[in-house]
């Protein structure tokens, strides 16, 4: 299948971070405790240390022992090389090995029920049901969740590796990857039939275990596109009760798909 142009775009913006999911660290925050290990051999020292894969801007501060790391090596090795990856080669994977045989539609594979959720989820998410109707179920998990984690705050660009990445360029230091985020995406596609199926339910119960008057609120924001004005006159709540409620949603958010889908996955620290 073929995305439409506005979305290819779009996707492969976010896919240069977000599709290295596959070893997302779980619930981190780049300023909390920071553990950088230090190996020193005869002629040369290695700095150690994980990284978190997406954050949200408020929670995308450099630790100083990480800070340190950086200014003392010479080059950077990544566990994916982002110097050399093209954010559209992945999407041609996900186009490619993602979408299912002639004939086959995500419908068909996650019966007409499990297709309604999934397709009211992605209506929610902004992501038109033609670029998910035929993708097998792990290939269109990876896109809902992208466009989820961006819903609740989570910027791929803002994680430490995409900043390290993007410094050392600047900086002139070599950047260097263990492997591809093509090696990653396999891994999701070598997944049995069942386990994509559940990785997709887990996302599609993340709103819906919302309160209701979250979800309301949530939805209002970011799928309808209204301000705060006009949510706190539709559900007749202050502004401060609204931004409450705004919060609540995407911290809920974020903790159901730390917990239901990374985990689901097997995902971990890079």
């Amino acid at each position: 299948m073929t995305f439409p142009p506005f979305f290819r775009r779009g996707l492969a913006r976010g896919l240069a971070g977000a599709l290295l999911l596959a070893t997302l660290a779980i619930g981190a925050d780049a300023r909390g405790t920071s553990s950088v290990w230090v190996m020193k051999g005869a002629k040369n020292t290695v700095y150690l240390a994980g990284s978190v894969h997406a954050l949200p801007r408020e929670q995308s501060e450099l630790p100083p022992q990480l800070e340190r790391a950086y200014a003392a090596a010479r080059s950077v090795v990544m566990e994916v090389d982002l110097d050399d990856m093209d954010p559209l080669e992945a999407v041609q994977f996900v186009t490619s090995r993602g979408t299912l045989p002639e004939g086959e539609t995500l419908a068909s594979v996650v019966g007409a029920a499990g297709y309604a959720k999934v397709s009211k989820l992605a209506g929610t998410l902004d992501v038109p049901e033609m670029v998910i109707a035929r993708l097998e179920p792990w290939a269109a998990a990876m896109v809902l969740t992208q466009f989820a984690l961006m819903k609740t705050g989570y910027d791929p660009q803002l994680g430490i590796d995409m900043q390290l990445a993007g410094r050392a360029r600047n900086d002139g230091k070599p950047v260097d990857g263990l492997e591809t985020v093509i090696d990653q995406l396999g891994i999701f596609d070598d997944r049995s039939v069942d386990e994509q199926k559940q990785f997709l339910a887990a996302l599609e119960k993340c709103l819906k275990g919302l309160p209701a008057r979250t979800a309301q609120a949530f939805l209002m924001r970011e799928h309808l596109g209204l301000e705060t004005d006009e949510i706190c006159k539709e559900l007749s709540v202050t502004a401060t009760h609204c931004w409450v409620l705004l919060y609540r949603a995407r911290m809920a958010l974020r903790q159901c798909l730390e917990q239901g889908w990374f985990r689901a996955t097997g995902a971990k620290g890079g």
